[in-house]
């Protein structure tokens, strides 16, 4: 793992941890490779019991699901989205729970380069209402 990319391990139990990990590893695997490559590791676990917790990491947005035959193929997303999303959710509970006195203290305790970031995301956000509102022969309305 590159130092710029985030560990988002800190968000899943232990077994989570090392499940998402093995599939990541694999690239591609099935519940019942998983049970094999975590027995091969020393952890041998019941199939159920890594197949709750493949479906779990689904349904977390951890894993993507493909039905393949009568199985399932999981394969574990790039760390960078879900961080975005862990983090967005993380934004939008505090904005529900405290509303805007929660945007302001986040955007206050922003470095300049998240804010340039930000201003940036902002900017290409605006930019893309403009030309989903804007219709030929009209103001933009």
């Amino acid at each position: 793992m590159t130092t710029n990319e985030p560990d988002i391990g800190a968000s899943l139990g232990d077994l989570e941890r090392q499940v998402f990990l093995v599939v990541r590893a694999s690239g591609r695997s099935s519940v019942a490779e998983t049970v094999a490559r975590l027995g091969d590791d020393g952890r041998p676990l019941a199939y159920t019991t890594v197949m709750t917790v493949m479906t779990r990491l689904w349904e977390k947005g951890y894993l993507f699901r493909q039905r393949h035959g009568k199985a399932y193929l999981y394969e574990a997303r790039d760390q960078m989205e879900i961080a975005g999303e862990l983090g967005g959710r993380a934004v939008r509970e505090a904005l529900e729970m405290y509303g805007a006195a929660a945007l302001v203290g986040f955007v206050r305790d922003l470095s300049p380069e998240q804010r340039t970031i930000v201003a940036r995301l902002l900017d290409d956000e605006t930019r893309t209402i403009e030309i989903n509102t804007w219709r030929p022969g009209g103001n933009g309305q």
